[in-house]
């Protein structure tokens, strides 16, 4: 075989080795297209308690576009002890909003600041631990919550009228939940919950009672429902002290000094 020959041979087989490397590249780049793609979708997914973490969700309550004068009632239900102890927090950044203008302050950055954490667990009916505390509150500028409460405060009311109400409670009566736990937040801002729990954070804008929930048996009927206050009502009790550390208020209520 001559040496032109040999040459042409020797090209040939490179060229080939060439298409198969360049064939192979195109393999694994779509390859690697496609990880990409599936780790991103996962990426988008994937939760703390995927990875043996904790899980966290987060919610918008928005009460933009109503009376700054009013508190909205604001209510869930927190796992039992199978969660151990759940955990919420409503917050807001003190500069959110103001584009707004929801207290008519000439769109002033300063509208409301809002840290509220909570520690809790189960409901008033259930047979766990059952509790829930202010861990940290934090506020701004203005108030934005009051009536934080383990038994969301409630009005009693009937289901249909056919039946007598649970433990005979007269009507109208002003009660705490024994299914929901919850708070009122002021109206014309906007917060941002985020919670251990996946069941969500339920809330009303409405000017009306709305229903929490009811309770009907052959003997026995009951519908607790929540209506907003306006921040004079007795209802709603006092603002809250600024607490920035950790159980202040529960600490503080447990140690103070009694009188003579």
């Amino acid at each position: 075989m001559g040496i032109e020959a040999t040459i042409t041979k020797v090209v040939d087989a490179c060229n080939k080795l060439t298409d198969t490397v360049t064939n192979q590249i195109g393999k694994i780049d779509a390859r690697m297209d496609a990880a990409q793609e599936q780790f991103s979708a996962w990426r988008g997914r994937v939760q703390a308690k995927d990875l043996n973490g904790r899980a966290s969700y987060s919610q918008m309550i928005d009460l933009t576009g109503l009376s700054t004068d009013i508190f909205y009632p604001v209510w869930w239900r927190m796992p039992g002890n199978e969660q151990g102890i759940s955990e919420i927090i409503i917050s807001r950044n003190h500069a959110q909003n103001h584009e707004l203008n929801p207290f008519n302050n000439n769109f002033e950055p300063h509208v409301a600041g809002l840290n509220l954490q909570m520690e809790g667990c189960g409901i008033p009916w259930n047979g766990d631990a059952n509790f829930l505390t202010v861990k940290r509150i934090s506020q701004t500028y203005r108030e934005t919550v009051r009536c934080a409460q383990f038994g969301m405060l409630s009005y009693v009311r009937p289901v249909t009228g056919l039946k007598p109400i649970w433990l005979n409670q007269p009507v109208g009566t002003l009660v705490s939940s024994p299914q929901e736990s919850g708070c009122y937040l002021r109206g014309g801002l906007s917060y941002i919950v985020t919670k251990s729990f996946e069941e969500p954070v339920r809330f009303s804008r409405s000017d009306a009672e709305v229903e929490l929930s009811q309770a009907v048996t052959a003997d026995y009927e009951i519908s607790w429902k929540v209506k907003p206050f306006v921040m004079t009502a007795p209802e709603m009790g006092v603002t809250y002290p600024e607490s920035r550390m950790a159980y202040t208020l529960d600490n503080d209520q447990r140690y103070a000094v009694k009188g003579v």
